[in-house]
């Protein structure tokens, strides 16, 4: 497992302002640009990766910011950074892949950081239903030592 303690004060300072932020308003749609930029993205993901998952729009079940790890495309382990319920936690393709199959009434906006991989993700399935969208935040998101690639 990797020793994230240290970069955990930091977290719980910097990473819920940047969800609440990703909630905001403005709409870009799945099409064009955006799904592009979606798929680039999970396409520099490794195949065996830890991230830092912050989610807290709406009424969305997954919330709070979690230590998650991916083995060959399965979350292995989980480890609440904050306190919150028990829930099946996503890999970050998983949440990817949600926004493309989002649909075209969807809001879907979406960022990366500056190695082109996901930082951020909020998807409004239906802009006429309130408390419907989905957050999050990604972070320090590295390749998992000792783990081998399928294939």
């Amino acid at each position: 497992m990797i020793d994230l303690r240290g970069r955990r004060a930091a977290l719980l300072t910097v990473i819920p302002a940047l969800a609440l932020s990703a909630c905001g308003g403005g709409s870009s749609g799945t099409a064009g640009k955006s799904a592009d930029a979606i798929r680039a993205a999970g396409a520099k993901l490794p195949s065996d990766y830890s991230y830092v998952l912050t989610s807290g729009c709406a009424r969305q079940s997954l919330r709070g910011t979690h230590e998650i790890v991916v083995v060959q495309g399965r979350v292995t382990s989980v480890t609440p950074v904050d306190v919150s319920a028990a829930v099946d936690y996503p890999t970050v393709t998983a949440l990817l892949d949600s926004a493309l199959g989002a649909g075209a009434e969807a809001d879907v906006e979406f960022g990366t950081d500056a190695a082109g991989l996901p930082a951020r993700l909020s998807i409004d399935p239906d802009r006429n239903t309130s408390d419907d969208e989905q957050c999050y935040v990604f972070s320090g998101i590295t390749p998992v030592p000792g783990q081998r690639s399928p294939g």
